[in-house]
This record gives C-alpha cells, structure tokens and sequence, in this order.
C-alpha cells in the first residue's frame, strides 16, 4: 500500500521536482568544490549526494515499485477487463438490431 502522495498527481509530482533539485544543487555543489580544488570538502560533498540519492531518490523509486506501479497495472488490468466486456456487450446489441 502506498502513501497518498504518491496518488496525487500535484503530490507526487512535487515529490520528484524538490528530489531533482535537491540533486541538481548536491551535484553542483561538488562541482565546484572540485573545481576550487578543495578535494576534501568535495569528497565529503559527494558522500551526502550519494546519501541524498539513497535515501530520497531511490527510497522513491522503491516505493514506486513497490506500491504504486502494481496498483496502477491492477486498475488498468480491471479497465481492459470492462471494457472488453462492454466491447462485447456492445457488439452483441448491435448484431441483435441488424
């Protein structure tokens, strides 16, 4: 079962945009460390990216998996399902009326 966020088209597109930003902003931050030379500070930079990544991009992704992908494909499986039936259905009035 997944968080309501993640059903929430504003939500969960929220959730992507401050992930994307918070690893476009972590990125260059090393960046630049690297580029001032201060290898040190860069490295442990590069160490709260991989952090970040872990713990908010991946963990999201996991949870995508997990919970709202299987529960996206169930409902589309159970609207294919209908609508073979009302297909069906429908071609049957029709042959009916010819």
């Amino acid at each position: 079962m997944t968080g309501p966020s993640l059903r929430q088209l504003h939500a969960h597109h929220a959730i992507h945009q401050g992930g994307l930003s918070g690893a476009i902003a972590k990125t260059e931050e090393v960046e630049e460390l690297l580029e001032a030379k201060e290898i040190e500070v860069a490295r442990q930079a590069a160490d709260h990216l991989i952090e970040y990544w872990e713990t908010r991009i991946i963990s999201h992704a996991d949870a995508e998996e997990d919970g709202l992908i299987p529960e996206v494909i169930h409902q589309f499986h159970a609207l294919l399902v209908v609508n073979s039936i009302h297909s069906r259905d429908e071609e049957r009035l029709l042959l009916a009326e010819a």
